[in-house]
Parts: structure tokens; sequence; C-alpha cells
């Protein structure tokens, strides 16, 4: 299921998705639910979201309305219209190559130079994560919170290069600079994380990341025990704050692995 959110300017929750992934071969059994709201100062969400039943991807766009949502659709519509899970890590790539050459395809026609989106993933099968971009995968596992991902952004790379603090990166005025992203590109790399133990994992744009610290986003995460219900418990979290940008959240619940005939 594809969803995506529709404008308001209310900052109020506008779009939810709930679902089970059913068991295949070699993969976790998955529970997911995903909301997303426009935030209090944009006019547009350039979110989108696929929640299931192979992929669970967020996507962020940019370019500005309609160019980032524009992106972020087509981003995701490759992933939701792909029929098989992935197989491998290089189906993964494969898949985002082809969501990749999509975007660029679709701001070449349309004229919106700049047009790109960010995106976080996970697969039932692996199970593995991916993301190109500064939206972020968490994983919940035995009480603990861990960030799986590392952003690619002009301010993680600050402080990869000791420049700066992690605490800087909350007030820097390049902070929403990414270094990669769908769209900007003939070819784009994914980080893939493959996971023994999956747990919990939340995949969240920076609208949320940027709004809720670590500590609250695992008491939520630990504490609410649908998806669906965790996913819109952090999205009314962030909406109670400044909102200052679009603000997803998809949750995934992964079973033990299991092997069907």
């Amino acid at each position: 299921m594809v969803t995506a959110s529709r404008p308001r300017h209310d900052g109020d929750m506008n779009v939810r998705a709930d679902m089970t992934a059913p068991r295949s071969t070699s993969a976790a059994a998955a529970r997911a639910g995903a909301a997303t709201a426009v935030g209090h100062r944009r006019r547009h969400n350039e979110d989108a979201v696929v929640c299931g039943p192979h992929w669970f991807v967020v996507a962020d766009g940019m370019g500005g309305h309609l160019a980032g949502d524009v992106a972020s659709a087509v981003a995701v519509a490759e992933f939701a219209s792909r029929p098989t899970p992935p197989i491998s890590i290089d189906e993964i790539r494969r898949a985002v190559t082809s969501a990749n050459a999509a975007v660029s395809s679709r701001a070449r026609a349309d004229g919106t130079v700049g047009m790109g989106t960010t995106i976080v993933g996970a697969t039932v099968v692996g199970p593995a994560v991916f993301h190109v971009g500064d939206s972020r995968c968490y994983r919940l596992l035995d009480g603990e919170l861990a960030l799986l991902t590392t952003d690619h952004s002009h301010v993680q790379e600050l402080v990869d290069a000791g420049r700066i603090t992690a605490s800087d990166t909350a007030s820097h005025p390049l902070r929403n600079v990414v270094t990669r992203a769908l769209g900007q590109h003939a070819d784009v790399a994914a980080d893939i994380i493959t996971i023994d133990r999956p747990g919990r994992l939340l995949l969240c744009s920076d609208g949320l990341s940027g709004e809720l610290d670590a500590r609250t986003i695992g008491r939520v995460l630990a504490g609410v025990g649908h998806p669906q219900s965790a996913a819109d418990r952090l999205v009314e979290l962030a909406l109670a704050g400044a909102a200052r940008d679009n603000v997803t959240a998809l949750v995934v619940d992964f079973d033990i692995t299991v092997t069907t005939r």
C-alpha cells in the first residue's frame, strides 16, 4: 500500500496506514503502521510512505511544492510497484537505482531542476535497512534504542571530521543540506545494512528526528504496543512542538524469522 499525505495547513496528522506483511520464504513476519503530517510551518506535505507488504519506505521530497511532492511520490511508487519481495542485497540496490532514475526522468520531463528526495527503507527479506540522505532508521531491541543509519548530510560530515559536535547539528545553519539524494545524479549509492535481530524499527523523515530526542523516541517505541499507535503518538508529540518540517513515522515490528514451503 502506498500512502501520501494531502496538503492541510492545520498541522493535524492526516495520513495513517496499518498493515501486516505476509510470511514468505526466509522472511521475517512484520506488522507496521505509519503516520504523516504537514507540520506547522509548511503549506504542503512533501513526505510519502509505502507501508508493505514487502517494502517499508519513507521518502522526504525536496525542491519545493510541487517538485518535492512529486519526487517523494515517484520514489515510493517504484518500491510499491515491485511485485515480489527482494531476495538479495543486489535487488535492493536495483530498486534504489530504479527509483533514482524515475525521479531524475520526472524532473527532466517537468523541468523541475533540483527536485529530489531522501529515502529510508526496510525489507522483510534479510531483513535489511537501506537509506539515502538524512531520513533515519532507529531500532528498539531488548529495551535499547540505537540509530542504525548515518545521515548523508553536510553537518554529519562536519561531525565526522571533528569540526562540530553532534549537539551542534540541531542549530547549525546548514543542518538541512544533504549530500546524497535520489534524483540528483545519474548514480546514487544507498547504505544497506542487514540485521539478524531487527526487533522494532522506526523509519522517519528528519521532520520527526529533528523534533524529538532519542529518549522520547525510545520511550514511545518501548511503551506503545501496536505499531500504528506508536507511529501516531510520535507524530502527535512532534506536532506538540515546533513541527517546522513535515513529520513522518513508520513503525515496523518484526517477528522471528520463519520459512514456509
